[in-house]
């Protein structure tokens, strides 16, 4: 059954938190509640998982970055119509990042559409409290040698005037949580 956990306004970091405290399936789908992300990509998501469900150590990540034509997958290389140019170029930056410091290609770090297997977080805490927990468990991954497998998803950015939160700051600690993470042993 599907369980609905209320709690004060603590950050995506806590909401996330909560939400893998209290699963109690073998995987952790997480999913932006502002819906820009459609549930119809659950469905190539989770047939990754069920493809793959004889290895334990992958995440699947959904890229706003890739498109698929036919059974190719290839990046596209601007923003997408109606995404602003600083959230886009954020993400260029943390890709970046993540291949200098981790040695791994994610072509989309910021994505809000992600499948966690729910056994890693026995051996973890995540302590971030807000947009930059998905960096801190995908340093985490990274560094106990989970396979990353991207899935070209659809996306509809929404404005600031239609509520989006995330900004310039949410960036700079999405960079600094890469740099923390990549210091720290464990």
């Amino acid at each position: 059954g599907i369980k609905y956990f209320f709690q004060e306004n603590q950050g995506k970091g806590a909401a996330v938190q909560l939400g893998i405290k209290e699963a109690t399936g073998d995987y952790i789908l997480v999913q932006d509640a502002d819906l820009e992300y459609s549930p119809a990509d659950y469905l190539p998501m989770l047939e990754v998982i069920q493809n793959m469900k004889f290895i334990d150590n992958i995440a699947v990540y959904g890229s706003r970055t890739m498109v698929k034509l036919g059974s190719r997958k290839f990046i596209r290389p601007y923003p997408l119509k109606n995404q602003s140019l600083s959230p886009w170029l954020m993400n260029q930056l943390l890709t970046l990042m993540v291949i200098v410091f981790y040695g791994r290609y994610i072509t989309d770090t910021l994505t809000g559409y992600k499948i966690y297997p729910k056994s890693f977080f026995k051996g973890i805490e995540v302590h971030s409290k807000g947009f930059e927990a998905d960096h801190e468990i995908t340093a985490k991954l990274i560094k106990r040698k989970y396979r990353i497998i991207e899935v070209p998803i659809s996306y509809e950015p929404r404005s600031k005037a239609e509520g989006k939160k995330i900004n310039f700051f949410d960036g700079i600690k999405a960079i600094v949580t890469l740099i923390i993470y990549r210091l720290k042993n464990g």
